[in-house]
């Protein structure tokens, strides 16, 4: 199995994200499905580009593995978005049912409604450890176990501060549900206002960056082939024309178009990253634009060699 020779503490890992993420899948079966797809893609795309052929499977490898793995990531966050945008609701609806007489823990069990989703079944979970003997702070506690968000675990807190002390809980359960929504309306507002530089971003490292590409590779190769033609006339060499000036390192185009397609992949990237720290504030909010970045990008630079091939391929002089 391959699953045994990854390290523990990456297979703790694994098991953790899956538990957050709500996935039902054991860790040693999703790794090995990670591993042997991303074997199968990275041969497949090296067989069929050719070009550095190990290069290229090494370096599609490690990508699509890190992307299964990212997925993880992604998923466990999709969740955590969806509980703390429900979670104002659900505190309103257990402050409510306080209100009515109901005492915390039967409050909190009214509360897990089917369209609070994940929010729900942790809900669900932690009243079965009250109702089992555990105190309702304990049981609580129960519920980040399930779901890894900051503003869910203090939220917990301030419930599990505000039962102990004796405290209006009604009223603190009100005003913590109003504070998240203030805070969800800020984070939209930030977002709308940095919208152009996302825009910039994404047409640089997609559109911008892949055109420039391909018309340097066609440049580059055109002058190559200038260069090693019989039709520069010995006057023009003789002047020592920089442009057709003989000797100097000479780059193959099976070069340039691999070291065109890694800085492709590498801008696109880290431009999906920061498009995550823009619209989330975290890097990793970004992981799921960059498979959509690459192809788009990939697309573009090879479209774009194309039609630059195309249109100039009658000035090419043979």
């Amino acid at each position: 199995m391959i699953y045994k020779f990854f390290p523990k503490r990456y297979r703790e890992s694994i098991r953790e994200k899956l538990l957050l993420a709500g996935m039902t899948t054991n860790a040693d079966s999703y790794i090995n499905k990670s591993f042997l797809a991303s074997l199968l893609i990275a041969a497949g795309l090296a067989v069929f580009i050719r070009v550095y052929a190990l290069f290229i499977f090494i370096g599609i490898f490690l990508a699509v593995f890190l992307l299964s793995n990212a997925y993880l990531t992604l998923a466990v966050d999709k969740r955590k978005n969806f509980v703390e945008n429900v979670l104002p609701d659900a505190l309103e609806l257990m402050a409510a049912n306080m209100r009515a007489g109901f005492i915390p823990s039967k409050a909190l069990l009214l509360s897990a409604r089917s369209e609070f989703g994940p929010l729900a079944e942790a809900i669900k979970k932690s009243g079965k450890e009250i109702m089992t003997g555990k105190s309702l702070s304990e049981g609580l506690n129960e519920i980040p176990k399930y779901i890894k968000s900051d503003v869910l675990q203090r939220t917990i807190n301030l419930i599990n501060e505000g039962s102990k002390s004796g405290g209006q809980l009604v009223s603190l359960l009100e005003e913590n549900a109003i504070d998240i929504r203030r805070k969800q309306a800020i984070k939209k507002e930030i977002q709308a206002n940095i919208v152009m530089y996302g825009i910039f971003i994404v047409f640089a490292g997609v559109i911008g960056a892949p055109v420039l590409y391909a018309l340097s590779l066609y440049l580059i190769n055109t002058l190559t082939s200038l260069g090693s033609s019989q039709i520069v006339s010995s006057e023009v060499m003789s002047r020592g024309v920089p442009l057709f000036k003989g000797g100097g390192a000479h780059v193959s185009s099976e070069f340039l178009f691999a070291f065109s397609l890694a800085s492709i992949i590498i801008t696109t990237f880290f431009s999906g990253l920061i498009i995550g720290l823009i619209e989330t504030g975290k890097e990793k909010g970004g992981i799921k634009y960059v498979p959509v970045f690459m192809i788009i990008a990939l697309l573009v630079f090879f479209g774009a060699n194309f039609v630059v091939g195309s249109m100039f391929s009658n000035f090419v002089i043979k």
